[in-house]
């Protein structure tokens, strides 16, 4: 137990968590508004990304739980095929099914090129979605801390819509500074991105639920990120001249939550809203109570 420890932390660890992972992002990354595109920026911007662990592990340890429990929850791999088929296949799956309903719309796609990306960049970009963009510097966090404490109150339905707009606004940052991706979004872009983070939080917090294991949804998040190199868009219909064709742009954002959504819908249906919320996550008990 840490004697020094703050009331507020031991009364609302999951605020203060929120807190801390904004404070830490935001004022790391901020100075990279001002610099041209070069490495010092990128470096600022992606130690800021850590700030979910980071927070995650001083609010752990400030209430003198057990943070070893906590990091081991990356670590936690046994948790049966299906879940790694889940994991890896999933955001497949879900690619497929943009591609065909784009196809099915007459949306900006070439066919001719699905399956045309080459497995070592798709490998290349999955360990580093997995080391360096959304796993391992985010899921720790969002889902081994922040949906582990607000299951109980919540339900695993509401304790991951929380989590999902709390974790989508974390991101702003990322739409100001220049040098970011997410800073040339159109505004339907914008909007959509905002409910699929929302919609990818409710997904998952069902992995997590279901495992205990951080290192599954960190799979999990890194496969969403890196199954949007499938599909087989045109690019030439995407952008004329130069020039982004904003309806085409709108009409992949839409399909690709329509997706979303459905698979959401689909999981909520079938397993439940309270899906294992209620029930003993492995190992999540160990750090969050004294």
């Amino acid at each position: 137990m840490v004697d020094s420890r703050l009331s507020v932390v031991d009364d609302h660890p999951v605020a203060t968590f929120f807190v801390g992972a904004y404070l830490f992002t935001w004022l790391i990354s901020a100075p990279a508004y001002f610099m041209e595109v070069g490495w010092t920026a990128w470096i600022l911007i992606w130690l800021g990304s850590f700030g979910a662990p980071v927070s995650a592990a001083v609010v752990t340890w400030l209430r003198g739980d057990d943070v070893g429990a906590w990091a081991r929850q990356i670590l936690h791999w046994r948790v049966g095929w299906r879940w790694w088929a889940v994991a890896l296949g999933l955001p497949i799956l879900a690619a497929v099914l943009i591609s065909l309903a784009l196809a099915g719309i007459r949306g900006p796609v070439d066919l001719d090129q699905a399956f045309a990306v080459s497995p070592v960049l798709f490998v290349g970009m999955f360990l580093f979605a997995m080391l360096l963009s959304g796993g391992l510097n985010e899921e720790p966090g969002w889902r081994g801390f922040a949906q582990a404490h607000l299951n109980e109150k919540y339900g695993a339905l509401g304790a991951s819509l929380i989590v999902g707009v709390v974790w989508a606004g974390w991101h702003l940052p990322y739409f100001v500074i220049p040098i970011t991706p997410h800073s040339g979004f159109t505004t339907v872009n914008q909007v959509g991105w905002f409910v699929s983070i929302v919609l990818l939080s409710v997904i998952l917090a069902w992995a997590y639920n279901g495992t205990g294991s951080v290192l599954i949804v960190m799979v999990l998040h890194a496969m969403v990120n890196t199954a949007d190199i499938l599909l087989p868009l045109a690019p030439d219909q995407l952008a004329v001249n130069g020039v982004i064709v904003e309806t085409a742009v709108a009409t992949v954002t839409v399909t690709q939550v329509a997706v979303t959504l459905l698979v959401v819908v689909a999981i909520v249906a079938y397993f439940g809203r309270e899906s294992l919320a209620r029930g003993e996550i492995p190992g999540a008990a160990d750090f969050r109570d004294h």
